[in-house]
């Protein structure tokens, strides 16, 4: 029996058994082309799948758990430089409110909504794929630490508030830790999100702005 036979085994149980564990994996149903190392991706909380996985078929799978490598200390792909930081929303024109507490468990995934206020004597038009996404910060320092590690897909859905109007956008909150100090999944306690919001009618080239720090409270 070959690794892919055992695997495409474990990968079906895990998927009826245990919904959400894996995120991104080859599918058990076709045997094309199928040779190690084969890519899984599981959800930042399912590190004890990815040991259980590790231990059974070692460097025949190349796992991650949220957006780390697992085992702690592997290499994994080389991301993408960070860009250039967009400039805080200026108040005066526009500001940004959670439509409500922000409460989520660690490791896990929070659909809430963002309200965007509308100051300035124009329509204003923000671009989304649907929804827009935050990124988890350290409140006091500002340090991105966190945010959603699946797919996504890429429609292109406009949200508009009128002039001194309001518009009020789904908001995605995961807490996948992005750095190893902290472990797979941001721990409990008191952190911050902040949203990139892309504003005008044409995404490529429209200004990119970010909310301020907005309260967001994780648990066990």
């Amino acid at each position: 029996m070959t690794a892919w036979d055992e695997l495409k085994l474990v990968l079906a149980r895990l998927r009826d058994q245990q919904p959400g564990a894996l995120t991104t994996y080859p599918s058990p149903e076709s045997d094309e082309g199928r040779t190690p190392p084969f890519r899984v991706q599981l959800a930042p909380w399912a590190a004890d799948t990815a040991e259980e996985l590790h231990r059974q078929f070692g460097d025949d799978v190349e796992l991650s758990v949220g957006t780390l490598p697992y085992p702690p200390g592997r290499q994994g792909p080389r991301r993408h430089a960070p860009g250039q930081v967009p400039d805080l929303l200026d108040p005066r024109e526009v500001t940004a409110a959670l439509d409500g507490p922000a409460v989520v468990s660690s490791g896990h995934t929070l659909h809430h909504h963002l309200t965007v206020h509308n100051l300035t004597g124009s329509e204003l038009q923000i671009a989304t794929n649907g929804h827009v996404t935050a990124v988890v910060v350290d409140p006091q320092t500002g340090e991105v630490v966190g945010g959603f590690s699946g797919w996504q897909t890429q429609p292109l859905i406009f949200f508009r508030a009128a002039p001194g109007g309001s518009a009020r956008i789904p908001l995605l909150i995961g807490t996948a830790s992005r750095t190893l100090r902290l472990g797979y999944t941001v721990p409990a306690g008191e952190w911050g999100i902040q949203v990139t919001l892309k504003l005008g009618s044409d995404p490529r080239s429209s200004p990119r702005r970010r909310t301020p720090i907005l309260p967001l409270t994780i648990t066990a």
